[in-house]
């Protein structure tokens, strides 16, 4: 299920309107003519925000939805006004894919003001399970009221470098944000970056499965969208940082944002960070990283590298099994950071000004939030499983 909670003066509950409970078989629109189901995992994924024009929207990935006998082919939700309308594979509005038992469709989505993106991170490229895709819509709508669908990507797309492969799980996190390019007067193109955590990277003639990498996509005014760069460790092309190594899981998450939307972005205004959590930090397995880069100019012009006891990143020391950067959100001024799984029992919230994300910013305190202190109940377990 989801919830929307509205603010006023007072906090959350205080105004005028009261909160929205969306689940399946209630409601209206698509939501009402379904029924909730064991191991739907609705809101799994979840994007909002407004249109260009200025319409509220809601995207619910649904990654557990069957479709028909088809298990966890997945969907999601558009909701907008008082209705909402299905989104998933099997659709005759050419939602690109096919669904099938396990593509996950919903498992991450991501939008702005201009386009969405949803995720189906299980999707079968030919004969390659688990390879992924994406598809991408826009918030204009079709005579019945459903966005309209501008196309798709996968890793056997011409455009994008490098094949699908079973397990690359392309798509399993995606975040977009829109900003404006030189000669445009306002923020009309959105940059999209799409995480692969299962991708195998070759090093030194061997095969590093389950390295990752991220990749950015330009989604153009006109809908058309085109391939920018890879982003990944070590890569020698682009100078980053970084050894690519098995298991890093670099792209399991991502997230990004535009510190100043309304004008012609510099390097360290259109940042996009990406967790690597299964990093190893010298001998402790899955401590955990994040490299964060600027959207524009080679990925390695402006890459940081954040791990724990590095000064300005995560407060103390790194630790086995810590697996920093599983969870990561860009807010305007912060990137906050989760770690669920230390160092304390119960979890852990840090959150870095994002001048320490970029090469040339300002770098500031970081402030850590975990149960037990400043006023959090010493209660639970995994806090900072996510961020937003």
């Amino acid at each position: 299920m989801a919830d929307i909670l509205y603010g006023g003066p007072d906090g959350l509950g205080s105004g005028t309107l009261k909160n929205t409970h969306l689940e399946q078989g209630s409601g209206t629109g698509a939501l009402a003519g379904v029924a909730s189901e064991a191991g739907d995992r609705m809101g799994e994924a979840l994007a909002a925000g407004t249109t260009a024009g200025g319409r509220p929207w809601i995207v619910i990935g649904t990654p557990g939805e069957a479709i028909g006998d088809l298990a966890k082919a997945g969907v999601a939700y558009y909701v907008y006004g008082n209705t909402s309308f299905t989104l998933h594979q099997n659709l005759p509005t050419e939602v690109p894919g096919t669904a099938e038992a396990g593509d996950e469709f919903g498992a991450s989505v991501a939008g702005d003001e201009h386009h969405f993106a949803i995720g189906a991170p299980g999707e079968a490229i030919g004969t390659e399970d688990n390879s992924g895709t994406v598809a991408l819509f826009r918030h204009t709508l079709d005579a019945d009221g459903r966005p309209i669908t501008i196309g798709g990507m996968d890793q056997d797309n011409a455009k994008v470098s490098g094949g699908a492969e079973a397990g690359d799980e392309f798509g399993a996190a995606l975040s977009m944000t829109a900003y404006r390019p030189t000669g445009a007067t306002s923020a009309n193109t959105s940059m999209l970056a799409v995480g692969s955590p299962g991708e195998g990277v070759t090093v030194d003639g061997k095969d590093q499965a389950n390295a990752g990498r991220a990749v950015l996509i330009r989604i153009n005014p006109d809908h058309t969208w085109d391939y920018l760069r890879e982003l990944k460790q070590g890569d020698s092309e682009d100078t980053v940082g970084g050894t690519s190594e098995a298991g890093d899981r670099m792209g399991e998450s991502v997230t990004s944002v535009n510190t100043n939307p309304g004008e012609v972005p510099k390097a360290d205004n259109l940042v996009v960070a990406v967790g690597t959590p299964g990093e190893a930090i010298g001998s402790l397995a899955n401590a955990g990283a994040i490299h964060s880069f600027s959207m524009l100019g080679a990925a390695g012009d402006n890459d940081v590298w954040i791990e724990a006891g590095d000064g300005d990143g995560i407060p103390g020391n790194p630790a086995a099994n810590h697996r920093l950067g599983e969870s990561i959100h860009f807010t305007g001024t912060h990137l906050y950071a989760g770690m669920p799984y230390g160092p304390g029992p119960r979890g852990a919230l840090h959150t870095l000004p994002i001048g320490n994300l970029t090469l040339n910013g300002t770098h500031g305190t970081v402030t850590t939030y975990q149960p037990g202190a400043d006023g959090l109940p010493a209660a639970g377990t995994t806090f900072g499983t996510a961020a937003r």
